[in-house]
């Protein structure tokens, strides 16, 4: 399973992060950027670490699980 990270600043000096599950690939950098400027111009979430201020990263991960036997 794929999902696209976006990892923000926050005023604490902390990182806060949103993940999306699945999201459209390829992903287009200039809406993910759209996306996380808002995020930070408006406060659209409240965080344990102070507020967002900025755009740190993003990233597409993909997780894979492979099942190991037990006994």
């Amino acid at each position: 399973m794929k999902t696209l990270e976006m990892i923000f600043a926050t005023s604490d000096g902390g990182t806060m992060r949103i993940t999306v599950s699945n999201p459209k690939i390829p992903v287009d950098p200039t809406q993910v950027t759209a996306v996380m400027d808002l995020v930070v111009a408006k406060q659209l979430f409240a965080t344990m670490s102070g507020r967002i201020i900025g755009k740190k990263s993003a990233r597409v991960v993909d997780q894979t699980a492979t099942p190991v036997s037990i006994a």
